[in-house]
């Protein structure tokens, strides 16, 4: 069927069965570049006492993966209990969260598993009588014991196989708090409650989320998750445009791959976009174009999050002129921190790329990267490990800067990406003669 055909409301729903920039995939189908993070949750999750931590930088996918998972493991008999934390967040609160979700589960299932709350258990029992709030719980709930007979009653009665997804984690700002958390894993895991947890946190350690709290480790396979492969980023790309029967060239996808710095967000949004503009062509779309590609990407950039867009707009709106070539020139390294040197040679691969721009010798270059330090100026970078390297504050925003970049037509794809990218293509490299665009040397199609 093709895509002039669906009604809107057609397209609409099935637009986003393959794309879901603003929510988590929950199915295995569409969590593309994910498997072997599944795989290892499935096994550990077949462990007794053993529980999930899946943690990185924002917009990886945390949540798509812990809701994915969650899917599967959860039986049919109930919905996965869904819970996301707050700075104000506590055990008490969260464990009395859980357990009216488990409530207001048990009252829409058969009678019969209402009648086995009321008869065996102390604390749902209350709850199912009184219809109490969870504020109301949690007000009862005074030590660890009584949050670990809660989680016991909740997996006796919500399902065959209950699982908790319990989403950032690293919000929680009591050390106090994380420190119970920890204990009551710790006594989960010891007991061998039949409640599986599916935990997500921010960071790029799992000491940065749990801290000195580590004694609930060995209840826990952590999952560190790094951003999407190239070959997982244009798959999602290519999966979303077939399913309309629209091809996209791989000189477009490679650079939609790139441009996405391989966060799901950023893929899935340029990707949503690129197919409402497709609908919406007065000519019958069949292959991706240029013009397309750039139109989904302006569009894309509209629809960033407020929060990416600020410090962005910060940097490059200054009195001196040349900021924003100087931002673009910051994504100068694929995966770490990059030096001045490193910066300023991916600098002066971006001035040729634009019309009437002058190049700033050294001195003054290295006057605005150290003026993106500061609040002024958005704060966008920060000292990296090593003396003279710089890294982002928020990783995520240097996909932003490079859908900016792209936008105005400039180029930026790294060496280390070139190699990577080589390792998945396999043909002669040749430049395009389309807005500048080249395919990386040394990078083959097929």
């Amino acid at each position: 069927m093709a895509i002039f055909e669906y009604t809107k409301s057609e397209f609409a729903e099935k637009l986003h069965k393959v794309v879901s920039p603003n929510g988590p995939i929950i199915s295995c189908e569409h969590l593309v570049g994910r498997q072997d993070q599944l795989d290892r949750i499935e096994k550990a999750l077949y462990s007794p006492g053993r529980n999930i931590f899946i943690y990185g930088e924002r917009g990886v996918g945390k949540t798509s993966l812990a809701a994915t998972a969650a899917n599967l493991w959860q039986s049919s008999d109930s919905d996965y209990i869904d819970i996301s934390c707050a700075p104000d967040t506590t055990v008490k609160s969260l464990v009395a969260n859980i357990a009216s979700q488990a409530v207001k589960a048990t009252w829409m299932t058969e009678s019969k598993i209402t009648e086995q709350a009321n008869i065996g258990c102390k604390w749902l029992s209350y709850s199912l009588k009184s219809e109490v709030s969870s504020t109301d719980l949690a007000s009862k709930i005074h030590g660890l014991s009584d949050a670990l007979e809660i989680l016991k009653e909740v997996a006796s009665i919500h399902s065959s196989s209950p699982v908790v997804v319990v989403d950032e984690v690293d919000r929680i700002e009591d050390e106090g708090e994380v420190d119970l958390l920890a204990d009551l894993l710790k006594q989960l895991g010891d007991k061998r409650v039949k409640l599986k947890f599916i935990f997500t946190g921010v960071g790029s350690t799992l000491h940065e989320i749990l801290g000195a709290h580590r004694s609930a480790i060995r209840q826990l396979e952590t999952i560190e998750l790094p951003r999407l492969s190239w070959n997982a980023r244009w798959e999602i790309a290519i999966n979303a445009l077939k399913a309309f029967n629209i091809d996209i060239p791989k000189e477009i996808y490679i650079r939609l791959a790139a441009v996405s710095d391989g966060y799901p967000y950023y893929v899935h949004l340029i990707v949503e976009r690129l197919l409402w503009h497709l609908f919406e062509k007065e000519e019958e779309a069949i292959v991706v174009s240029w013009d397309d590609y750039y139109k989904a990407l302006d569009d894309a950039i509209f629809g960033i999050e407020a929060e990416l867009n600020r410090p962005y707009q910060l940097a490059v709106n200054q009195r001196e002129r040349a900021y924003e070539h100087v931002v673009w020139s910051t994504c100068a390294d694929e995966w770490q921190g990059a030096s001045l040197q490193e910066m300023y040679s991916q600098y002066k691969n971006i001035v040729p790329q634009i019309d009437g721009v002058d190049e700033l010798p050294y001195e003054k270059y290295t006057s605005r990267i150290r003026n993106l330090l500061k609040d002024s100026h958005g704060a966008i970078l920060k000292k990296g490990k090593k003396k003279g390297y710089y890294e982002y504050r928020e990783k995520v925003l240097r996909g932003y800067i490079r859908m900016q970049a792209e936008a105005n037509r400039v180029e930026i794809i790294s060496q280390e990406a070139k190699v990577e990218i080589q390792s998945y293509m396999r043909a002669p490299a040749k430049n395009l003669g389309y807005h500048k665009s080249v395919i990386p040397k040394g990078v083959k199609q097929n």
